[in-house]
């Protein structure tokens, strides 16, 4: 049995993982000092426009001065009347991330509508329930 070229396939091999096992801690400590940058200075990301989240983004709100309708991706149309309005809850689920897992549940005396975080329009949703009183 020839011990030289086996020396040479575990010297190959741990130099290999090496190599892998720096570049590793490497990315994880580039990830890590992005997220920490974003985290403590938001205002260098600001302008950087942010990818719709899937599939909430296909959900579309409409905001009006009597309404709030939601039109899913499904073809139904959900809404409610401010005038109607009589309870708003956040609700949570343990589908995310590959579900829409937070929603804006508006409750009207003839029906409401589940909103998902995320949804097209739902920044104009927040500002309007957010003028509501006792908010």
């Amino acid at each position: 049995m020839q011990v030289q070229p086996l020396i040479i396939a575990v010297i190959a091999g741990v130099a290999v993982w090496g190599l892998i096992e720096v570049w590793m801690r490497w990315r994880a400590s580039r990830i890590a000092s992005r997220a920490l940058d974003r985290a403590l200075h938001p205002e260098r990301y600001a302008s950087e426009p942010r990818a719709p989240l899937e599939p909430e983004s296909r959900f579309v709100v409409r905001v009006s001065d009597s309404e709030v309708v939601c039109d899913r991706p499904d073809g139904k149309v959900e809404r409610v009347g401010w005038a109607d309005l009589q309870k708003v809850e956040v609700v949570t689920t343990g589908d995310g991330p590959v579900a829409p897992d937070v929603f804006w549940v508006l409750h009207g005396t003839d029906g409401g509508c589940a909103v998902p975080q995320g949804a097209t329009g739902d920044s104009q949703l927040l500002e309007r329930l957010q003028a509501l009183p006792g908010f």
